[in-house]
């Protein structure tokens, strides 16, 4: 939770805010003196987070109100959003967090998978900064941050589908980087690496058994602490947030050693399928 009062009396608008690290995310918010509006597509889950986070007010003008909304959906969602934005103004704080995966290995996943990933993951990014963007460029500012993962800095065995879609959130958060902050338009991309999140309990079910000893020397993070260190990058101003240490050393390696990390990566690879065959799996 940021100590400053950067956060207080200002108005964001959390995708996936239902769950995970967008509920996280809103928490701190609100104890911060935030209002937030938290969009998911499952009602039941936004009531409960609604009541949560109402009696952890600080202020009395705070709003904490919820959209049950697709983000995939464009039309759907551009009604949503110009219903807010006439109801409750315009967010200075935009999150992309809504997000899924569903691991496997690339020949077993069906296409379907493969659609519904970049649907969710990387068009519901860009159908929600979209359409609110020509609000926060008709007042002239703004702060858009986008949900990646590790898997969109290197490519993570299993994750075909996933990786592919952050991959294309990063590529989408580059450009309008650049692009907007002419105009007054802050953008910020933050990379998590596991997190200890019901998505990832998720994942865990359908995990290949190299994703699995791949990921046995990373303890997940907390969604608490992916929060904290998100709306700290924010409030610097800091554009590609990496939460938590290692992660901080495996973007640095997937972003400095160019083709020369492939060689390690194959390497431990080689050694967990060696012990694949022996334990007969």
């Amino acid at each position: 939770m940021s100590k400053t009062r950067f956060f207080e009396a200002k108005l964001a608008l959390i995708t996936g805010g239902s769950s995970g690290i967008g509920l996280e995310l809103a928490k701190q918010l609100v104890s911060s003196g935030s209002s937030v509006i938290l969009l998911a597509r499952d009602q039941t889950k936004l009531t409960e987070a609604r009541n949560m986070l109402t009696s952890s007010r600080l202020l009395p003008g705070q709003i904490v109100e919820t959209i049950s909304v697709d983000v995939t959906d464009a039309t759907a969602l551009k009604s949503a959003l110009d219903q807010t934005v006439t109801s409750f103004g315009v967010p200075h704080f935009l999150f992309n967090c809504a997000g899924v995966a569903l691991p496997g290995y690339v020949e077993e996943l069906d296409l379907d998978v493969f659609k519904w990933t970049m649907d969710i993951d990387y068009h519901g990014t860009v159908n929600t900064t979209k359409l609110l963007l020509p609000y926060l460029l008709q007042r002239g500012s703004g702060h858009i941050v986008n949900f990646s993962s590790l898997a969109g800095v290197l490519g993570v065995f299993g994750y075909s589908a996933y990786s592919s879609a952050k991959f294309a959130v990063r590529g989408f958060s580059d450009v309008i980087r650049a692009e907007l902050k002419p105009k007054g338009i802050k953008v910020s991309i933050v990379y998590p690496p596991d997190t200890d999140t019901p998505q990832l309990a998720y994942e865990n079910q359908f995990k290949p058994f190299e994703t699995r000893e791949l990921a046995k020397s990373d303890k997940p993070i907390s969604p608490s602490l992916v929060a904290s260190q998100t709306l700290k990058g924010v409030e610097r101003g800091t554009y590609a947030i990496i939460p938590g240490a290692d992660a901080k050393l495996t973007y640095f390696l997937g972003t400095r050693l160019g083709n020369w990390i492939y060689p390690i990566m194959d390497l431990m690879l080689a050694n967990i399928v060696k012990k694949k065959a022996k334990l007969g799996k």
